[in-house]
């Protein structure tokens, strides 16, 4: 990986933890729980505990993608910052830039 490439890839990666902090944020309001007596009516209650569950879903995904996408931030200075764990050969530069967090190539993620 080039030096512009890894500025690149920080850039991107930064720029993703801002979104998925800000969508957090956003996401708590929703992830509130449902009194039981709120007086919203039995089937709308129904539906605002399932929305909430879809809500709890997103934010827990939200979550760890952003602890992941911080520690690949942390591992931008070492060696292998955009190296396959399992073969230690380099992830192509296009995969990293879609899913910076990954830590595989798409040869090892197949095995």
């Amino acid at each position: 990986m080039t030096k512009d490439e890894k500025e690149q890839l920080v850039t991107i990666i930064e720029a993703e933890i801002q979104k998925l902090k800000a969508k957090i944020e956003e996401l708590k309001q929703f992830t509130e729980p449902i009194e039981p007596d709120c007086a919203i009516g039995r089937i709308s209650r129904m539906d605002a505990i399932n929305n909430k569950t879809i809500f709890d879903a997103s934010m827990r995904n939200s979550k760890n993608r952003l602890s992941q996408l911080e520690q690949v931030l942390k591992l931008k200075n070492d060696g292998i910052f955009g190296i396959c764990t399992k073969c230690h050969q380099s992830i192509p530069f296009e995969r990293l830039k879609i899913r910076p967090e990954i830590r595989f190539c798409a040869n090892c993620l197949k095995r």
